[in-house]
């Protein structure tokens, strides 16, 4: 049965988050970080803890002395608890512990420790104090200390705010499931009471409506018309909501009216569908119908931003994938116009490519567009006057033209788009990474049309997807006229990786995007051409170049910078992600063997320096400086190990 859930209704963790489920993450969060963890209900009750078997439970709280001060310990931290702040104490035993509460809708459901954990390099000295003091078995306690991970604050809070906001966004999704659940019960037992059934409906996040035997729509709650933007005076009947919300017949009949005949025999179902609203756009919604009472229930949730986020990173993907593959230019750039095509079903689009010397544009791709079309413009001279594309080109910045035929640009033109059934042009250049125009991205359309706030990211979108796939095929083109890899390994050698890492960073700083950079360094590589030759090293070298070409993505790059001094270039990578690409990098090289020719089998390590883009004004040269830098302490820490930069 449906809990009663209303405005005031305090809600426990437990009731919201799948408790197992979410220990079980904690559980893997401690293994990977050695972090120790719990979770605590707001009565007070355990609900997971993970990690804690080493100083805290093994000793401190099995004193009493020691076991009193953490209870002091949690009490300081515990009168420091708001939402959104991260509460921090040192215990008196010497360790320092974190805590911030689970709060959602203003209330709070629980609180996450994180703990057993230290800022500096433990004080040894404190600590054999500290064993003597209560009687600890020196040796085993000393191990135990000196396990406890070292993390600096900002990280610590950093981590504490990712698994709270993990757990706050779980405990708010059960709680709209809680919500929802109620919603259909409320409709079951209370369909005589059409006046509050409305108010309770208005106020749920859920487009909801329903109709009666008959077809007719007897309502549409508030967030239907937000959401789509029709009134019920707009839907008399269900055929009528067909007909606005799926224009093309044929997918009404294949998709639409069996998905209707499967509700009718299963009472219950669901489907993924696109819907036309009323001022044209399109919204992709999850579509869920059940019967109560007479009436049947249908329920929309928008998934419009996630289902486009999902689409164009396939997209970009792709794209990324066809580059790395050695696609031609030509190929990649279709798929770009076929995807906006996709996204807008009345779009006609085409990319053309400003030539080397900067004064003609070239057809790209434009394969909706008529031939005659493309032919008549194919190598047309931009200016400030040549229809939206040549002036785009021409003035660096985005052209609209409601209406051709009526357009000043256009007059030299306006009878080729007549005769191809073009009436609206919206063109946005297609920028390099530099500032340099490319060429341009246009969308057509055969009616008179001004763009939408949806319709200028697109374009933006678009155009900015272009300029990747046409500066990384010039990149290509321009390997072909010069040496660009490394004589050994085949990676690239220090000059292109310079000349990427510039590009990377300038794409980076332009568009907001992470970027990160690792340096690593074969351990003792001296030793192993003094025992063993150069030409073992070189197999050495070769291996390792192997085996991060096979670890990486397409879209990361890695360098041979010196003798046995690599570095990689992360694009779109957070510091987080660059350290778990890293550890997995040397797990990988130390866990390989090459065979020599003399039969031996020889093992070999590397350390890893690694940094992340922070400030606008960061150069390559001073992201590689600071990951020389942590490379240099993970060699100084005992080598075969990763460090991050920390000023």
């Amino acid at each position: 049965m449906a809990r009663n859930v209303t405005d005031k209704t305090q809600y426990r963790f437990a009731d919201l988050v799948d408790l197992s489920a979410f220990a079980s993450m904690l559980e893997s969060f401690a293994k990977a970080t050695g972090i120790s963890n719990g979770l605590v209900d707001v009565n007070g009750e355990l609900l997971s803890q993970a990690g804690w078997e080493n100083a805290c439970t093994r000793y401190h709280r099995a004193h009493p002395e020691t076991a009193q001060r953490c209870r002091e310990s949690n009490l300081a931290i515990m009168h420091d608890l708001r939402d959104g702040h991260v509460a921090n104490s040192l215990c008196h035993n010497g360790l320092m512990d974190y805590a911030t509460p689970v709060v959602v809708e203003g209330q709070q459901l629980a609180t996450l420790f994180l703990g057993q954990v230290l800022h500096t390099a433990p004080d040894l000295e404190f600590f054999r104090n500290q064993a003597e003091k209560f009687g600890f078995d020196e040796i085993e306690y000393m191990k135990s200390i000196e396990s406890v991970p070292i993390i600096d604050k900002s990280h610590a809070e950093a981590l504490m705010t990712v698994m709270v906001g993990m757990a706050q966004t779980l405990a708010a999704s059960g709680l709209a499931r809680l919500r929802q659940a109620t919603l259909e019960h409320e409709i079951s037992v209370n369909t005589e009471k059409r006046i509050q059934l409305e108010d309770i409906l208005n106020f749920s996040p859920i487009a909801i409506g329903w109709s009666d035997d008959d077809g007719r729509i007897e309502y549409i709650n508030l967030q239907f018309t937000q959401l789509f933007g029709y009134e019920l005076s707009d839907l008399p009947n269900l055929e009528t909501w067909y007909r606005l919300a799926y224009p093309d017949e044929n997918y009404r009949e294949s998709v639409i009216r069996p998905w209707l005949r499967d509700v009718a025999r299963s009472h219950q179902s669901g489907l993924e569908a696109d819907i036309v609203c009323k001022d044209g756009s399109v919204r992709r919604v999850i579509i869920r119908a059940s019967r109560v009472a007479q009436r049947r229930l249908v329920n929309f949730t928008d998934i419009t931003e996630h289902w486009k986020s999902e689409q164009r990173e396939q997209a970009h993907d792709a794209m990324l994938g066809m580059v790395a593959r050695g696609a031609k230019l030509n190929d990649i750039l279709i798929a770009i116009v076929q995807e906006i095509e996709r996204e807008d079903k009345t779009a006609l689009c085409s990319i053309m490519l400003l030539d080397f010397e900067g004064k003609c544009l070239h057809t790209g791709a434009a394969p909706s567009l008529p031939e005659s079309y493309n032919n008549a413009l194919e190598g047309v001279e931009i200016g400030p006057n040549v229809g939206c594309c040549g002036t785009a080109a021409y003035l660096g910045q985005r052209v609209i033209a409601e209406d051709i035929q009526t357009n000043e640009l256009w007059k030299p033109y306006a009878h080729l788009a007549q005769k191809a059934g073009l009436r609206a042009c919206w063109s946005e250049p297609i920028i390099s990474s530099r500032d340099k125009v490319l060429g341009t991205f246009a969308i057509y359309h055969t009616e008179p049309k001004i763009p939408k706030p949806w319709d200028i990211e697109r374009i933006g979108y678009a155009a900015n997807l272009s300029a990747i796939a046409i500066e990384n095929r010039y990149a290509l083109e321009e390997l072909e006229r010069r040496a660009y890899t490394d004589y050994l390994t085949g990676l690239a050698n220090r000059r292109y990786f310079f000349e990427k890492a510039e590009n990377e960073l300038a794409r980076a700083l332009r568009y907001s995007k992470k970027l990160s950079i690792l340096m690593l360094d074969i351990d003792h590589f001296k030793q192993v051409n003094d025992n063993y030759g150069h030409e073992a090293g070189d197999v050495v070298l070769k291996k390792l170049a192997e085996i991060c070409l096979a670890s990486l993505r397409a879209i990361d790059i890695i360098g041979r910078i010196g003798g046995e001094e690599f570095a990689i270039l992360l694009p779109e990578t957070s510091i987080e992600t660059a350290m778990e690409t890293a550890e997995r990098l040397r797990i990988a090289l130390s866990s390989t063997a090459v065979q020599l020719d003399n039969g031996l089998s020889l093992h070999f390590t590397a350390s890893f320096g690694v940094v992340t883009l922070e400030e606008k004004n960061d150069t390559v040269d001073m992201l590689l400086n600071r990951a020389d830098q942590a490379l240099y302490k993970a060699k100084g820490d005992g080598r075969n190990r990763v460090c991050k930069y920390q000023q």
